[in-house]
């Protein structure tokens, strides 16, 4: 699974980082897979009818922004585009529920700890979708992708620098990469990674030390590494090595698929595939005409009409979600590949950003808003890493009493009106970058922007109004982030909840471009070689936990449940972590969808 990804469009879409290869396991089904419930949902539906043979299956995600289309994981930021380029497969490695890396996928991998050594074997009979082989290369090409500056993928993390040889070929010091090795030749099925140190984490999907997609080299090869990103190659007439390959992609609007006929898996019940983008404003009403038969990253606001309807089954997951403020606090050095914490700003006292936090009425706005499925987060770790997230930690409950005093400890004293902060002549002027989500955006930037004023923080919204997703993200991961000061943040987890590849000095990700020896220290902790078992990490992490607790450089903001409604003519839909042959096995039960 993909190291992380950015919150984008009306509710949760994504960026996605790290690991590499699309997260799309919450649409899969295998016999790894189980039930159960989420709060008062069950994690998959049951369909007793008989399975037709063909079909369309409508699959709509709900976003206000046009999708980019690029089949290249390691090329795109876009959660929109890991979800709707899920039917053409991702990641190499199947999974169990406990997000373990297992046998039998794509693609097995083995570890040699004495060695430091991983073999990854593809699949004899893996191909794409113009029926070549996917070869060792491919693999290895994944790597040339992402630390090839020239191509202009933003996965570079300071993780995948723990294969020997991939920093110099990074830099420009070597022309190849001396810790990736073809036994059997390039043009073979296997592939050695020579590491530096053993990670505690490599067991597990989406650690970020090793990637987990492949790129078809013969394909892309010509094409030149600046404009590969925007190639039909990689955009709309791409290969894959998926259940379904795409046919025709409008990009922004749809991807619609048909079975690709050199899977090396089952061959899937549905003839076709269209994925598109629905409207929020138009979620419901298309969901209650039977228009789509399955939506994905629905928003909170719309749930209570959705649950309603007696044509479709509301299913649910605990998302590997976090929604955060963050601080903008310095710049990114691209000759360095580094954070810098060095932007002149009153965020850089922690105590100011303390008050912040503590400011902020998130339960009200969760009880409000959330409609059951968001609670106030009290860490970065979500609690579906049930044995790492620190449920003792109390994160930042509204407490205007704290906030007024630490703003009083850190010099800024109220203006003669008693209206405003100042310190040193100068008022608490911040800029507030709050994002498009959906239609209760606004109301909820206004009340926090209200609440700051309580304790007077002169906050102003960037530019005067909302900022939609492909603008913020153009902004926030930029060298140069621009002129904002705090803004809403959100991060779709990897399925190894070390965040390195987030918070590090080195991760592109961190844009908020905090950084400290100490914070270095306990990241590295967490996956340190020295890590003899579960327990220990989990020390690591709540150690880990407590000090961004107390640093705040980003203040965790909310907890949520992915919902998905399904169509009753849907059969073989899970939302269950543990699923890995997901498109193959959907089918449909009739040849029209079941209406309100």
């Amino acid at each position: 699974m993909s190291k992380g990804k950015w919150i984008a469009g009306v509710t949760v879409a994504a960026v996605v980082l790290g690991g590499g290869g699309y997260a799309y396991y919450a649409s899969q089904h295998n016999d790894n897979a189980t039930g159960g419930k989420v709060g008062n949902l069950n994690v998959e539906y049951k369909n007793d009818k008989t399975v037709k043979k063909g079909g369309n299956l409508n699959v709509a995600y709900e976003s206000d922004v046009p999708f980019k289309a690029q089949f290249v994981s390691e090329l795109s930021d876009d959660a929109t585009m890991a979800q709707m380029g899920a039917p053409s497969g991702g990641s190499l490695f199947n999974i169990d529920n406990e997000f373990n890396i297992q046998k039998g996928g794509p693609a097995n991998i083995t570890f040699d700890k004495n060695a430091k050594t991983a073999t990854v074997t593809l699949r004899d009979d893996l191909k794409w979708s113009d029926g070549k082989p996917v070869t060792a290369k491919d693999y290895e090409f994944e790597y040339e992708l992402v630390a090839n500056p020239a191509y202009g993928s933003s996965r570079w993390t300071d993780s995948l620098a723990n294969i020997e040889g991939l920093s110099d070929y990074h830099e420009g010091k070597a022309k190849s990469i001396s810790g990736i090795t073809f036994p059997d030749g390039e043009d073979g099925k296997t592939i050695k990674l020579q590491f530096k140190e053993n990670k505690p984490g490599f067991k597990h999907s989406g650690n970020g030390y090793f990637l987990e997609a492949a790129s078809p080299y013969h394909y892309l090869k010509d094409v030149e590494p600046k404009k590969l990103a925007s190639d039909p190659k990689t955009t709309t007439k791409p290969v894959v090595f998926g259940a379904f390959k795409p046919e025709k992609v409008v990009s922004g609007e749809s991807i619609y698929y048909t079975p690709n006929k050199y899977y090396y898996g089952k061959k899937p019940n549905l003839k076709s595939i269209t994925y598109t983008t629905v409207d929020p404003s138009k979620t419901v009403a298309s969901i209650k005409s039977g228009k789509y038969d399955i939506v994905k990253e629905g928003s909170p606001n719309v749930y209570p009409q959705i649950k309603k309807l007696n044509n479709v089954a509301v299913t649910g997951q605990q998302q590997l979600y976090i929604e955060m403020l963050n601080f903008n606090l310095g710049h990114y050095d691209t000759k360095k590949s580094e954070n810098v914490q060095d932007r002149k700003t009153p965020l850089q006292d922690k105590r100011v950003r303390q008050a912040i936090g503590y400011a902020r009425n998130v339960d009200e706005v969760d009880k409000k808003f959330g409609n059951g499925l968001e609670s106030r987060a009290n860490t970065l770790i979500p609690p579906i890493f049930k044995d790492y997230s620190d449920t003792k930690l109390k994160g930042y409950p509204e407490d205007i009493k704290k906030a007024n005093k630490l703003l009083d400890e850190a010099g800024w004293k109220w203006d003669k009106k008693h209206e405003f902060r100042e310190k040193d002549g100068k008022r608490l002027n911040l800029t507030y970058m709050a994002r498009q989500k959906d239609s209760n955006s606004e109301a909820i930037a206004k009340n926090y922007i209200q609440q700051w004023k309580k304790i007077g923080a002169n906050v102003t919204l960037y530019k005067g109004r909302l900022t939609d997703f492909n603008t913020y993200l153009q902004i926030t991961t930029s060298p140069e982030s621009g002129a904002w000061d705090l803004t809403d943040a959100a991060w779709s987890l990897s399925s190894d909840p070390s965040q390195n590849d987030l918070f590090s000095k080195g991760a592109q990700y961190n844009t908020g471009h905090f950084t400290s020896p100490e914070l270095t220290k306990k990241l590295n902790k967490i996956d340190s070689s020295s890590i003899k078992n579960d327990k220990e990490r989990a020390e690591a992490f709540k150690d880990y936990q407590k000090y961004m607790n107390d640093e705040a450089y980003v203040i965790p903001t909310t907890f949520s449940t992915d919902y998905t409604p399904v169509n009753k003519r849907v059969a073989n839909w899970s939302m269950a972590y543990g699923d890995n042959n997901a498109w193959s096995d959907l089918g449909v039960t009739s040849n029209t969808p079941a209406k309100n």
